[in-house]
């Protein structure tokens, strides 16, 4: 048993480090800005196939095949992202400006960041999982921070202490960068999704 569970956990690994190294090639394939979300949304979509025992084949000809499905279709997900960023940027002049004289402003910028983020971290696992158009695409993930606040706490303490060891020993970053986190974030969210989806048939994914 404990063998078993070794393997299982060299295994992940392993296929950490691999669908990290996809994700790097395809963004920089992409032109790092154009790539870069239509990368993410494949690294997701990749670790929820392998989560769901649907992994099949060599796990760049799967990455390869939807990341260029999913670059056609996420650039409006990619103009939005750069809203964001362009939002934050303005933020960060309101609070180096009039915010410094208003506590209230700065708490509420402050409060929305936050909010902002933690949407944009979910957004991945929730758009590889449901079918979502239109505003629902925004809209669900937001809705999922009060839908599931423990998980949300669970993800930003992982996030903090993945933080701090790839501080600690940076070289860990080029195996298993991105992919670390978000293999941990996917888990987290599916095992949420299946427990709801048992309960409501119509939150299943697609």
């Amino acid at each position: 048993m404990f063998a078993e569970k070794g393997m299982r956990v060299v295994n992940d690994i392993y296929f950490i480090m691999r669908v990290n190294l996809c994700w790097f090639l395809f963004v920089i394939e992409g032109g790092v800005i154009l790539g870069l979300i239509p990368a993410t949304i494949t690294l997701f979509s990749c670790i929820r196939n392998r989560m769901k025992n649907d992994f099949q084949g060599g796990i760049y000809r799967e990455f390869k095949a939807a990341y260029w499905e999913n670059f056609k279709t996420s650039i409006p997900i990619t103009v939005g992202f750069a809203a964001v960023i362009a939002l934050f940027v303005f933020d960060t002049a309101v609070l180096n400006g009039i915010g410094r004289a208003s506590l209230l402003l700065q708490i509420v910028l402050r409060a929305t960041r936050l909010l902002i983020v933690l949407t944009g971290i979910l957004f991945f696992p929730v758009y590889v999982h449901f079918d979502l158009h239109g505003s629902k695409v925004w809209l669900q993930p937001f809705l999922f921070l009060f839908i599931c606040p423990f998980q949300v706490v669970l993800i930003l303490l992982m996030l903090v202490a993945t933080a701090m060891l790839y501080m600690f020993n940076p070289l860990l970053v080029a195996f298993l960068g991105v992919g670390f986190p978000a293999y941990f974030v996917m888990g987290v969210m599916l095992k949420k999704f299946n427990k709801l989806a048992a309960r409501i048939p119509s939150m299943e994914g697609a």
